[in-house]
């Protein structure tokens, strides 16, 4: 703590306006207290070896990266709390906020602050992302920059990048759904896919799920993005449903968030009557490492089961809440995770394993599916176990609708030829 048992923050920043729509924030936050100004790195690190600040700020906005170069003369020399402000992007409102984090490093868009009268609820909330960066900071290792700097501003820069393209991505028809049969290996048909979202963005590239799903959630843009998912899937069920192809129903995975949202199951059941499609034909999938509230959880399920819809267990065998959720949640179906599948003929632990999910899974009268399934000999050994159900590159990679179609019209024409 600084002065007065309050934090002293150091601004780095040669332009008055900037200056002016910062300090009087940290003048009305008690908290706070601003004890020094430095006008490009080389002064900033000076002043800091001089008289440590507790957190520092820093305008990104300066010309020649000079916020760039000062914030990398911390993370090298001396790795302090740091805020950075900019308002660079073309978004002046509540959209263009890009939190990112690294250790004790935080960001804000400044337009977001300048628009209020220092004490609005955005003003609010910087100030605690702020405490909260100082917090981080005098945690063990909180501020601990690797030496090397590059690597974190490239992360840092790519999550920003993310997020800002992210919260224009569904407006401007960015996102697509492709879409992985499950088939009955029995009579070799498919008998559903899931649906799997896809991001092509025109200045990012193919951005994988793996890398904008957690920030989606983060900022908040995931309710969004999983109603979007839900409402394309139930739509292109419909159309196939429509051109007389076989029903098969459509799975669609729930984050964490969605799922812990109240407003879930009459979303759902909007998106069901505007599409038409058929309750009994949209599986939801959750996964046991979802930290949820059991109780809740059984609700909201409970609700989701009331309309028709099935529900499904994903990556099952994971985590470590398998046979309690499958004891407290009224769960149709079991997808056993790749990770059992890969291997499973070299693999007897595997092989045991899969066996009793499947012995487990009859008994408690629950479907089983197997992802991940890729050769012959996983097929085979599935087979001996009595798996009917499986998904994976065996059959096919995910695919874009039209070749779902063509799959199911040859699917059609050798049931009638057969």
């Amino acid at each position: 703590m600084g002065l007065l048992d309050r934090y002293g923050v150091m601004i780095v920043s040669h332009s008055n306006e900037f200056r002016a729509a910062v300090i009087p924030i940290f003048e009305k936050a008690a908290p706070f207290r601003v004890t020094g100004f430095a006008n490009h790195g080389n002064a900033a690190l000076a002043c800091i070896l001089a008289g440590k600040p507790d957190l520092v700020i820093i305008d990104l906005d300066m010309p020649n990266s000079e916020g760039l170069v000062a914030l990398q003369l911390m993370m090298t020399h001396c790795p302090l709390p740091v805020m950075m402000l900019s308002s660079q992007s073309s978004e002046g409102a509540i959209q263009t906020i890009q939190a990112m984090r690294i250790g004790a490093a935080d960001y804000f868009h400044t337009q977001l602050l300048v628009q209020e009268s220092f004490e609005g609820p955005m003003t609010n909330y910087f100030l605690e992302r702020c405490q909260m960066a100082v917090h981080n900071g005098t945690q063990p290792g909180g501020a601990s920059y690797p030496v090397g700097a590059e690597p974190i501003m490239a992360s840092f820069q790519r999550r920003m990048d993310i997020e800002f393209h992210l919260r224009k991505a569904i407006d401007q028809r960015e996102f697509q759904l492709v879409y992985q049969p499950v088939v009955d290996i029995y009579t070799n048909r498919m008998v559903g896919i899931e649906s799997l979202i896809r991001w092509n963005n025109t200045v990012l590239g193919h951005v994988p799920p793996c890398d904008f799903i957690p920030i989606a959630e983060e900022c908040g843009l995931i309710h969004h993005i999983g109603e979007w998912v839900i409402r394309e899937a139930c739509k292109q069920n419909m159309k196939w449903q429509e051109a007389g192809l076989p029903k098969m129903f459509v799975a669609v995975n729930l984050s964490r968030r969605q799922f812990n949202d109240t407003g879930l199951c009459s979303r759902i059941e909007k998106i069901l009557a505007e599409t038409g499609l058929q309750p009994r034909y949209l599986e939801l999938e959750i996964t046991e490492s979802m930290s949820m509230d059991v109780n809740l959880a059984a609700d909201a399920l409970t609700q989701l089961k009331n309309l028709g819809i099935r529900i499904a267990m994903d990556d099952f065998g994971t985590g470590y809440s398998s046979l309690s959720y499958l004891k407290d949640f009224p769960i149709d179906k079991l997808k056993i995770d790749q990770s059992f599948i890969k291997g499973l003929k070299q693999k007897q632990v595997n092989a045991a394993i899969v066996n009793t999910v499947i012995a487990m899974a009859k008994n408690l009268n629950l479907l089983v599916v197997a992802e991940g399934v890729e050769t012959e000999e996983e097929l085979q050994v599935l087979r001996e176990c009595g798996c009917r159900f499986v998904q994976g590159y065996y059959y096919s990679a995910p695919v874009k609708p039209a070749h779902i179609e063509d799959m199911l019209l040859q699917d059609v024409r050798s049931k009638q030829t057969g």
